[in-house]
């Protein structure tokens, strides 16, 4: 197979042929009651790039992925590989319009999608040329799982750095999906960072948690071709399944996103189970608040409780907190990981002072090629060959970098900018408080007021008039919201990211 990605040292689905030979008889991945070792897999793989190949998908080619947390992923993402297809794989919680528009938008060769999501896929079909489907869990003919058996070998091309090898869609609305393109060399990150900062190897039970429809699902996949340790997969955001499956299979590390951890926090026998086998819990996401980091190291004091951040359009990796620092660093969202440039500018594009506030940018091979086919798009977020994030930082004197919010969260208030992050810190120290976010509302004299929703924790009751005295005494006057709101929940994306919409929090 010559002129592939050898120059880099990595290939997803050669690696993981490579780490099949090796340890054939190891378990690589578990995900319910469905358990694979690294040959049954590898098997299943080199089958359904078979299959793909016979019925003519090539390479450069899209593939579509329209599935659930479950082992039809990693197969689905290693078989495309392997061939040189172009993996889009999709979120498995969009509907209606908005899947109707990515659909469009993709153009896909082949769509593979789990019979639970099929019946609003033929929906959509009905406004647009139907695509090609293999069906996980179905039956007949476009039965996904029918195509394990072998086919043949598989298409084998020849590969450079820079193709196309997944595409991503972020953000995605009715009108404007934007498809993150990641070539061959974006890819090689992830496992190149977290090899080189010692968060995995080969030794590690993986946990994940978070949806596989997005960037954690393709680039963990990486991951355990190359370190050949085992992945568990979790098919739902349940902190008892979560705790069970720790318990049950010693799992050592997870990511995960901050109302996980909450939830955690709100499971009352949660000292109950045996979670000593976890050595790291990262924290992804924007501004994570201190408390919750606190608590969640108070309640689980042998866990390291690290935080990173990222975007989809960086592969996903920028910064990271060593997971020796986690004690020390805590509240940071670390420093730049191996490989790659990150200042803080202001709205000029010039660096600000070290422990100033301003616009994160990145550069280096973790960022994208592009936005597919939407040129003017990628030529707003990549200027001068940085990656403008939106995202509101400072860096400290010894490299490491906080998180203040993104810039478009920034509230303007009578002239005044305030940071929701720092007004929901201090919400979370109030007690009796479990989630809570700042939002603006738009106002005639000020231009914006600030409101919060406050989600109490089980049993818990929150009086405005209290919290508002409580806030008063802690925050400048400005800072201090003029609209309280108590929710059961808040309102979320796909992703876990809590909605920051005035109208949708306040329920008009």
């Amino acid at each position: 197979m010559a002129n592939h990605t050898d120059s880099l040292g990595f290939y997803a689905a050669e690696v993981l042929e490579r780490t099949a030979a090796r340890q054939p008889d190891k378990t690589a991945i578990i995900a319910k009651e469905e358990e694979l070792t690294f040959s049954a897999l590898n098997r299943r793989v080199h089958a359904l790039a078979g299959h793909l190949s016979a019925e003519g998908i090539r390479q450069g080619d899209r593939v579509g992925v329209l599935l659930p947390n479950s082992t039809a992923i990693p197969l689905s993402y290693y078989a495309t590989q392997k061939i040189g297809a172009v993996t889009v794989i999709l979120d498995a919680r969009l509907k209606g319009k908005e899947l109707e528009g990515v659909l469009k938008d993709a153009d896909l060769k082949l769509l593979v999608v789990h019979q639970s999501l099929y019946g609003e896929v033929e929906e959509i079909f009905k406004a647009m040329a139907a695509i090609p489907a293999w069906i996980a869990g179905g039956a007949g003919e476009r039965s996904f799982e029918s195509r394990f058996s072998d086919a043949g070998p598989a298409s084998l091309p020849s590969f450079k750095a820079d193709d196309d090898a997944l595409i991503l869609y972020t953000s995605g609305t009715t009108g404007e999906p934007k498809g993150v393109q990641l070539s061959y060399r974006n890819l090689v990150q992830y496992p190149k960072v977290m090899g080189e900062m010692k968060v995995c190897d080969s030794s590690t039970m993986r946990g994940c948690v978070l949806p596989m429809s997005h960037i954690v699902g393709p680039v963990v996949c990486n991951e355990l071709a190359g370190k050949g340790y085992t992945l568990v997969i979790f098919d739902q955001i349940n902190p008892v399944t979560l705790l069970e499956g720790i318990q049950k299979y010693r799992v050592n590390v997870f990511e995960s996103v901050p109302i996980v951890f909450q939830l955690l926090l709100g499971v009352k026998n949660l000292a109950s189970y045996d979670t000593s086998s976890m050595k790291i819990a990262a924290m992804m996401g924007t501004s994570i608040p201190m408390p919750l980091l606190r608590a969640f190291q108070a309640a689980q004091p042998h866990i390291k409780v690290i935080q990173g951040y990222g975007l989809t359009e960086t592969s996903p990796m920028i910064t990271l907190v060593d997971p020796d620092q986690a004690e020390a660093k805590m509240g940071s969202i670390g420093r730049a990981v191996p490989g790659v440039e990150v200042k803080i500018v202001d709205e000029n594009d010039k660096e600000v002072p070290l422990g100033e506030a301003g616009e994160i940018i990145t550069r280096g091979p973790h960022v994208m090629k592009g936005y597919f086919r939407r040129a003017d798009a990628t030529a707003q977020r990549i200027r001068n060959g940085w990656l403008y994030t939106g995202d509101v930082g400072k860096m400290e004197t010894d490299g490491y970098y906080y998180h203040l919010g993104r810039r478009d969260d920034m509230i303007i208030t009578g002239g005044l900018n305030v940071y929701p992050a720092e007004v929901e810190t201090l919400i979370y120290t109030y007690p009796g408080v479990q989630e809570n976010i700042v939002f603006a509302i738009p106002d005639a004299k000020r231009g914006q007021v600030i409101g919060a929703a406050i989600v109490p924790r089980p049993g818990a009751t929150i009086v405005e008039k209290e919290l508002l005295t409580f806030l008063r005494a802690n925050l400048a006057n400005f800072k201090v919201p003029d609209r309280v709101v108590v929710r059961e929940s808040l309102p979320r994306t796909s992703s876990g990211k809590t909605i920051r919409d005035a109208a949708t929090l306040l329920g008009n």
